[in-house]
């Protein structure tokens, strides 16, 4: 019994060490809907996000019309399921509450104010990559 308990614990994540349940946001992902409780207009938002097994992400963003911003990154998602990141210029952004159902991703900032839902896809389409600043 006593060598049962020491499996456990030995077994024990802490708090802010990744967790398995990261390899369910890996993958890459389009920004299907915003629901935020404050509003920005009508301006169209275009974002695919590539979010691979090593912690880093490449983020491809478009604001009105226009072409694509590349952005690149690391992330972590901690055993409490808080996403975060830091841009490659040292900017962070998160954490998020991060759920991972089926081929969804929900990204919801704190308090709730701004919930992001996200669909896997298994590509970035080519016109994205090809319509680069």
């Amino acid at each position: 019994m006593a060598a049962c308990v020491l499996a456990l614990v030995a077994c024990k994540k802490e708090s802010g060490d990744p967790t398995p349940s990261s390899e369910g946001v890996v993958g890459i992902w389009e920004l299907a809907s915003v629901t935020t409780k404050a509003s920005v207009g009508d301006v169209q938002v275009s974002v695919y996000v590539d979010f691979t097994n090593g912690g880093n992400f490449t983020l491809y963003q478009k604001i009105g019309e226009g072409r694509y911003t590349k952005f690149t990154g690391t992330y972590t998602l901690t055993s409490d399921s808080k996403l975060a990141g830091s841009y490659g210029g040292g900017s962070t952004w998160g954490p998020y509450d991060a759920a991972v159902s089926g081929e969804t991703l929900t990204l919801a900032s704190a308090g709730g104010k701004e919930v992001d839902t996200y669909k896997k896809i298994s590509a970035i389409p080519e016109n994205v990559l090809q319509n680069l600043y």
